[in-house]
Parts: C-alpha cells; structure tokens; sequence
C-alpha cells in the first residue's frame, strides 16, 4: 500500500512542476474526487510554496523569474551588428560550407585569371559563411597585391589580418617588403618600410634571410644606397648567410647612384670574389647595367677597394689589359695615365714618391668596357665562371661597346658562335644606334641581317626607319614599305619624319609628309604641331636658290612656299576641328 502512494506523489510532482499558472488546474482535479482527500490536503502546502508571481509571458524575457531587476546597457556598434547577424542569418551546416582549402583553391583560380576584385570577395564569403580567415589565404591575395606594387591594399590587408586576431608570419612579411620594394612612389613606400622595420625590431621577431633580402631590394629600389650596406652589415653581425642573390640586391643600390654608382659595383663585384661567391648570369647582367648606367666617382690608382684585402688594391701593370673585375684590379701603362715625384720634406730627409692618376670616368667615356677587359675579356670572364650569356646580356653590350660598324659585327659574331638567338628587339635597337650617328646606309643594312634570320618587322622597327628618312623620295618609299607589309605609320612615326623635314630645312618634304596625314586623317601629336609651327616662322630666312637652273628652282620654292601657306591654315583647322571632337 505504502509503494502506490509513493509512485502517486512522485507523479504528482512530476505534473506540478515549476509553472504557477498551472497550480489551480491542478488543484482542481485533485479536489473532485473525494476519495483522495487526504491526498489533496497532504500536498495543497507544497503547491502553495512554489513561486507565487505569474511568469512572463514571453519566454524570452530572462531574469524576472527571481524577482532581480537588470539594468538596460546600451550595446556598441560591432554588438549591435553580430546580434542582427545572428538574429537575421540561418546558420550554413557545415557540410554546405567550402573547407579551408577549397577557400584557397578559389582565391588561387581568381589569381591565376588576374582578378584580384574576386579574391577580395572570398574573404567576405567566409565572414557571410561564418567561417574563420587563416593567415595562409591572406598571404595568397597579398602577395598578388604585392607584385602590383598596390601598397595601400596590402597594408590594408595586413592590417584587417591583425583586426581578426591572425598573427602575421614569416610570409606575411616577405609580401609587405617586396611591395615596398616594387612600390612606385619613394616617399610612401620608405616610410612604410622604416615603420615595418621599426616594429618588427621592437617585436623582436626573427628576421630570416628572406626578409634582409626583400628590405636591402626596397632600399635599393628607392635609391637608399647606404642603409643598403647597413643591411647587410647587419646580416652578417647576426651570423645570416650573404649569398649571390644579396649581392645582387646590393648592385640595385648601386645602379641608383649615377655618379659613384660602378665604384660600390666594384665593391660588391670585389667582396663576392673575397667570400668565393660564384656570380651568376643575373650578377654579370646587373654588373653591366652598373657600368652602362653609373661612374667611378672618385676612383683612382691606389684605391683599396675592399678594406684590409690586399688583393682588392687597383694596381698599374706595364703591357697588360686593364681590367678592374681582376684580383687585383689592374689599370695598365697602355692608358693616359700620370706619374709624377714629389719631394716632400721630412725630419729624415727621405723623398716620396706620389702616383696620381686623370679621373678614370674620361678614360672610358667612348668605350665605357676599356677598364674592364673589353668585351672579349668580359665574355672570356663569363665563360671562364660557366656562365652562358643570354640575348640581354648582347644587349646591354650593344651600349658599351664602341659605336662603329665593325664592333657590333664583332658583337653579332660573339652572340652567333655561343647559340644566341637574337631577336627583332636587338636590331632595331641597331637600326637606332646607327641611324643616330647618321650611318643611315648602315642602318638599311640591318633589314638584310633581319630577313637571313626570318625575323619580321614591327612597328618598332618601322619607327626607327624614320630616322634615316632624309628627303622626300625616302618618305615616300619608306611609307610604302610599311603599307607593303600590312602596318599602318602611327603618329610617333609621322612625327619622325616632320621632325626630319624641318630638321632639314626640306619644304617640299614637309608639305608631303602634311599631305599624308591630312589625306589619311591623322592626327598629329603636340612635338609635331610645335615643329611645323616654328618651322613656319622661319620661311623668311629660306635661301633664295642660285647658280645653275637658279629660275627654276626659285619658281619651284614659291610654289611650295604658297601652297604650304594654304596648306598650314588647313592643317591648323583640322587639328582644331580634332580637339573639339575630342573633347566632345
């Protein structure tokens, strides 16, 4: 009898629970059957002490049931906006949401077609997806931001990385210097660098060679030469290795500098041979460019090159071939140097004797390769290090080397026995050199070494003709040679052939390149409207022609003087009619 009783009350305590609102329902029912009355006096008390005070009605009121009041505080904007994401956002399940590495597959693939915009937007999909960025996908779009040079979205980035509590790394850095480095703009990108660089100092994080590498390129990129050297100075007080491809950054430094620039090149060149570094083709390419670009300042005989390294001494041999890339450094007696004595008076009485020397940068302003073992000697280098030139390498010999025909036959020989294939580039490079010193017959003979090699012409090349159009029967042939191979002349070409027409003082060569462009609508730029208007101004100082068939000729230039009067006004009224539409 005892265990229905207590089975009763159990269930009976089951049913009344927690809810007020329920209690006179339940007392009700126990009140109408009579032959549990002593059940229903046994448990009146213990409904009456539960809670007395109704429930809220909204379940999502919490806090009353106690009775305690809550003061109301006012949530921040970021509280406002997660309260309303998750109140109005459902929740993905995770099986319809990308994983981490599809993320990264998808920024890979908006990369790969150069559409940065769309990368941008994965990291917002993640944010909608409520799924967590990883510094690895920040890398990724950071370092296309970085090879664009956009430092103000990479700084952005990194920034917004730190904002959601991802810790950059030793990538992250890489990118935020290598922007620095590509960045266009001097001032911004140092001062982003020197900030950068302060603050990792300060975090004591540990630089790797990856990161003193990209630092010493920004620096010299933005033509910091000595915080260059300072850099890796301090590489190697913190015992990190300085390979080949820092002493390439340091020569970047050194090109900046135009007017010592090739005696800190001889520095790097000189401190690699000390360290038994081997250079390689980028090291030549880029010791070239020092010498074409830069001078020795400064340098004279007698000049240490690298402190303490007696090897690195610029000596004076009799008979030999100068060359300042050989250990030690060798100028030669065959050069116009000085050699005086000089008495000094001393307590002992001894005699000195000074070696002065002229400034090295007139010795090799004609052939800027003399002090440097010519161009057979630098190649002879190359070879010596295993190291096969390329069709830039050729290239930038063609600007060091003497301006003669002969010479840059030579130079073709050289690239044709080692296997370099030149290509158009080069020669119309050529055409240039030698239209410039007015070789102009030397010039055309390039279009025949360009036809031996099936290599076809391009606008370039047709550029470059121009300049060795100097009348009118050249125009007009050189005009047609270019429509003859399917190319129209643009305006940079035109221009050419004004500017030669007026150079040389050619009226009937002027009135038909004018004729040309009005006939074909073309629209000349501003260097052309600017000749022919000054040009203009000078027919009044044209030679009146003499001599033999004198009449002739003077009837002749009358002629072209009043056409070229009727054909200036119409010229001027085309270009004004072209700025309107233009502008409109």
């Amino acid at each position: 009898m005892l265990c229905p009783k207590l089975r009763m009350s159990i269930k009976l305590k089951n049913v009344i629970g927690y809810v007020n609102e329920f209690n006179h329902m339940v007392y009700s029912v126990i009140s109408t059957k009579p032959k549990n009355e002593h059940l229903q006096l046994k448990w009146q008390p213990s409904i009456n002490n539960f809670c007395t005070q109704k429930l809220p009605k909204t379940a999502n009121i919490f806090g009353d049931i106690s009775g305690r009041k809550f003061d109301h505080l006012e949530m921040d904007k970021r509280e406002q906006e997660e309260e309303k994401f998750q109140d109005t956002e459902a929740c993905i399940p995770r099986r319809l949401k990308p994983s981490p590495g599809q993320y990264a597959k998808m920024i890979k693939i908006h990369i790969a077609k150069k559409d940065l915009n769309s990368a941008l937007k994965v990291l917002d999909q993640l944010k909608e997806n409520r799924d967590k960025p990883t510094i690895y996908l920040y890398n990724l779009i950071l370092r296309s931001f970085a090879i664009q040079g956009d430092i103000k979205q990479c700084f952005r980035l990194y920034n917004k990385a730190k904002q959601y509590g991802l810790k950059p790394n030793a990538a992250t850095y890489t990118c935020l210097f290598n922007v620095c480095a590509v960045c266009d703009r001097n001032e911004v990108a140092l001062e982003h660098l020197n900030k950068l660089r302060q603050s990792l100092y300060e975090q004591q994080f540990p630089l790797n060679e990856t990161h003193y590498n990209a630092m010493v390129k920004a620096y010299s990129w933005h033509n910091q030469i000595v915080e260059a050297f300072k850099l890796a100075d301090e590489m190697r007080d913190n015992n990190i290795p300085v390979r080949e491809s820092t002493y390439n950054s340091l020569f970047h430094a050194a090109i900046a500098d135009k007017e010592a620039g090739l005696r800190h090149g001889l520095i790097i060149w000189h401190l690699m041979r000390l360290k038994k570094i081997n250079p390689t083709l980028t090291t030549y390419n880029l010791l070239l460019r020092t010498i074409r670009d830069t001078n020795l300042g400064n340098l004279k005989l007698d000049d240490i090159l690298v402190s303490g390294w007696q090897k690195g001494r610029i000596v004076l041999r009799e008979g030999e071939r100068p060359d300042l890339l050989a250990s030690p450094p060798v100028l030669s007696t065959l050069l116009p140097l000085v050699e005086k004595e000089q008495e000094v008076t001393q307590d002992d009485n001894n005699s000195e004797k000074q070696i002065e020397s002229i400034n090295l940068n007139d010795v090799f302003v004609n052939n800027r390769l003399i002090l440097f073992g010519g161009m057979e000697g630098f190649l002879s280098r190359m070879a010596y290090t295993k190291v096969k030139p390329d069709i830039k390498t050729i290239t930038l010999l063609l600007y060091l080397i003497p301006n003669t025909v002969q010479a840059e036959n030579l130079l073709i020989e050289a690239a044709d026995e080692r296997n370099i294939e030149l290509d158009i580039d080069f020669f119309n490079m050529l055409i240039k050199r030698r239209s410039m010193r007015l070789d102009y017959i030397a010039a055309k003979d390039v279009i025949n070494m360009t036809e031996k090699r099936n290599l076809s012409p391009n606008v370039m090349t047709f550029g470059v003709l121009a300049l060795g159009c100097q009348n009118c029967k050249h125009a007009e042939e050189f005009l047609r040679g270019i429509e003859a191979f399917g190319y129209s002349p643009n305006t940079v070409i035109m221009s050419t052939l004004i500017h030669k027409a007026c150079q040389n003082k050619n009226l009937e060569y002027l009135l038909f390149v004018m004729n040309y462009m009005l006939e074909n609508r073309m629209r000349p730029n501003e260097q052309a409207v600017t000749e022919v208007k000054e040009f203009s101004k000078t027919l009044s100082d044209i030679k009146k022609p003499t001599g033999k068939y004198g009449l002739q000729k003077l009837k002749r230039l009358e002629k072209n003087l009043e056409k070229f009067e009727r054909l200036y006004l119409k010229w001027q009224k085309v270009i004004e009619n072209m700025n309107k539409s233009s502008r409109n």
